[in-house]
């Protein structure tokens, strides 16, 4: 993208030149970046350990209670208040599973950060990169194709048009998190 003021263009770029301090701040920004991303992949990888046993224990319930909930229904002197209970019980049960499909979806944001450090980090360890309009666009490009989900690329588009991060989380929480029926995508 050319400036329409070469000496403002000439400005801005010799403000971004690196020395060693700057160096050491990048060399800096780039430790924390790839402390995040350690720390949020030891959190997922935990979280995938005990989310994928109890997804089974959850499974093996949900088959057993379906066995039980045929024999009671199939028996014409089952009570109604045990299948009532039968039945309020097979209901908690899928609400559970509702839950592990939510942790699908934050663990599916969780490997996008993950994925933006990553480039982000090869972008700043990169003296000729980081400097380049271009390189950072294309950077934004390579991000934005990661999202999966539409309230991703939604965040992601106010962002970069400039809308201040509280207004954007609002704006998603008002779409999404006030929404009857869940919308939930496993992955």
């Amino acid at each position: 993208m050319e400036s329409a003021n070469p000496s403002t263009e000439s400005v801005r770029c010799q403000a971004c030149v690196c020395d060693d301090a700057d160096w050491c701040h990048l060399q800096e920004t780039t430790k924390l970046l790839l402390l995040a991303t350690a720390q949020i992949e030891l959190s997922l990888t935990d979280g995938d350990h005990n989310v994928t046993g109890l997804g089974q224990l959850f499974t093996q319930m949900a088959e057993h209670l379906s066995e039980v909930n045929r024999h009671l229904h199939g028996n014409a002197d089952t009570p109604e208040a045990i299948l009532a209970h039968s039945d309020g019980l097979m209901q908690a049960i899928d609400s559970g599973v509702m839950a592990f499909q939510f942790y699908d979806r934050i663990s599916q944001r969780l490997n996008h950060v993950i994925t933006a450090l990553s480039l982000m980090e090869a972008m700043l360890g990169d003296k000729t990169r980081r400097h380049s309009q271009a390189a950072w666009m294309h950077l934004q490009g390579e991000i934005q194709a990661h999202y999966s989900l539409d309230c991703e690329r939604q965040m992601f588009a106010a962002l970069l048009e400039g809308v201040p991060i509280h207004e954007a989380l609002n704006a998603y929480r008002e779409t999404h998190l006030h929404q009857t029926k869940p919308d939930v995508e496993l992955f």
